[in-house]
């Protein structure tokens, strides 16, 4: 029975509080251990789930896929639990290297519970608030970019069709999908303009047809139509999400204030 237990705690709670500890030191071991592990159980998976099409009669491609997403899945179910884990043991006041030890951190061991939550300390840390704040500013400007894309003009408008006539390849350091020259004609004039070739479910092509809205007084001002509506899309998406780390920073914010405020007056008391 000891045995049994031993071999769940490691299972289940001392090896993912290894684990964790394992990804916190800083050790490429750990992504090289949990890429060769999703390989490996995943063939695994595959292995058995075509050992079982032959044997029952059924197609093994699709025996073996299955088996595999099993075996994936398998593997990030574990990560998440090694997550769960480590959020009980920061509610805990308990490190994951005194966990996977069975030893408080001493020593050379001290140093591996560095910065871990102590019982009495703020449940919510410092860093979560300044995270939850900083990645919301990216975030708001990338929906306040996507916003003016998207507005309406203040003009009339028209629609006509257009041709990409040049692609711009993006620079070694660029991380787009570069940019492409459109053509349109009104009145017998040609206009040009230059908009990103990734417009959201559409990727221009040289030589592409597109929609090309323009303002009917300044028919020189167009713009890609499935741009427009990509830009209006993304919007919606940014300004959530910004909003959504805004509203988790000041909720932890002030989960951390009331965890300075109590872990005070317990001193003081």
């Amino acid at each position: 029975m000891r045995r049994l237990r031993g071999a769940l705690s490691w299972a289940f709670v001392r090896g993912p509080a290894a684990a964790y500890a394992l990804a916190d030191s800083g050790s490429s071991l750990f992504g090289i251990g949990a890429v060769l592990a999703m390989a490996l159980v995943a063939a695994l998976g595959a292995g058995i789930g075509a050992l079982v099409a032959l044997v029952t009669g059924r197609p093994v491609d699709d025996a073996a896929f299955v088996g595999g997403m099993i075996g994936l899945g398998t593997v990030i179910a574990y990560l998440v639990l090694m997550l769960v884990v480590v959020g009980v043991l920061w509610i805990r006041g308990v490190s994951p290297t005194e966990t996977a030890t069975g030893e408080k951190p001493a020593g050379r061991h001290a140093a591996a519970a560095y910065g871990w939550r102590r019982r009495g300390e703020p449940l919510v840390p410092g860093s979560l608030v300044l995270f939850f704040l900083i990645v919301a500013v990216p975030f708001g400007s990338l929906g306040l970019n996507a916003r003016s894309a998207g507005r309406p003009a203040e003009q009339p408008t028209a629609i006509t069709n257009g041709t990409v006539v040049v692609i711009h390849e993006p620079g070694l350091l660029d991380k787009s999908s570069g940019t492409v020259d459109i053509r349109y004609s009104v009145a017998g004039a040609d206009h040009t303009f230059e908009t990103d070739r990734d417009a959201g479910d559409h990727t221009f092509r040289l030589g592409d047809v597109v929609p090309v809205e323009y303002v009917v007084a300044e028919p020189a001002k167009g713009r890609a139509v499935w741009a427009v509506e990509s830009a209006r899309e993304d919007t919606v998406f940014w300004l959530w999400l910004a909003g959504i780390c805004a509203a988790l920073g000041l909720l932890s914010g002030a989960g951390y204030l009331v965890g300075r405020w109590r872990s005070s007056a317990r001193r003081g008391g």
